[in-house]
């Protein structure tokens, strides 16, 4: 992208036009950065299992009354064989556990601090950028089956790649953060992929 700041000189009855190349957003990719890549947090246990009354408050908060979400009867003669949670529950699990400090509030005196916490960064470290404001890429989701009621869920989460793209506001970097949730046996029920745009 280029954007050109046009200037006119007037000087007594001469006119002329110069041009200078004004550079609103610089590439923001350098080595450190693309240190990141390919970093990943250690296996994370989500703080509570996979509870009957989440799920309940989860279902009805989607509006999605599937009895097999919480009828034993109901779940029984599907191929699940028991209640099981809706398709993106585990998601919904990323809390902080009681007792734990709110980490916005411990962060607020710190004037680099962008508000990405919890579940926008899922652990990991925070990237070393700047005044870089973060919006939402998308997500895509790949399912592998149902958590069961009771379950212990775990997460791990990764950088799967940072790229760069010039577009009509400027350089963007595109942050893409794969994350995994695991039952007790490390078996896949569901994985994330979250694209951030870091400006």
């Amino acid at each position: 992208m280029q954007n050109w700041l046009i200037l006119y000189f007037y000087k007594s009855n001469m006119h002329t036009t110069t041009s200078i190349r004004l550079e609103t957003s610089m590439p923001r990719m350098n080595e450190e950065v693309r240190r990141c890549i390919g970093l990943e947090t250690d296996l994370q246990l989500a703080c509570d299992p996979v509870e009957r009354g989440a799920v309940r408050r989860y279902a009805q908060a989607i509006m999605d009354i599937d009895p097999v979400y919480m009828d034993e009867d109901a779940a029984a003669g599907t191929r699940y064989g028991a209640p099981v949670a809706p398709p993106l529950f585990p998601n919904a699990m990323l809390r902080l556990p009681f007792g734990d400090p709110d980490l916005v509030q411990a962060r607020a005196a710190d004037p680099d601090f962008d508000g990405a916490v919890g579940s926008s960064t899922l652990g990991l470290p925070p990237l070393p950028l700047v005044n870089s404001p973060l919006l939402n890429g998308g997500t895509e989701v790949e399912l592998f089956r149902y958590a069961r009621h009771g379950e212990r869920i775990r997460l791990k989460s990764r950088y799967l790649d940072i790229y760069e793209r010039e577009t009509s506001k400027g350089w963007m970097l595109m942050v893409v953060i794969e994350t995994d949730f695991l039952d007790e046996e490390g078996q896949l029920v569901m994985r994330f992929r979250k694209t951030q745009l870091r400006r």
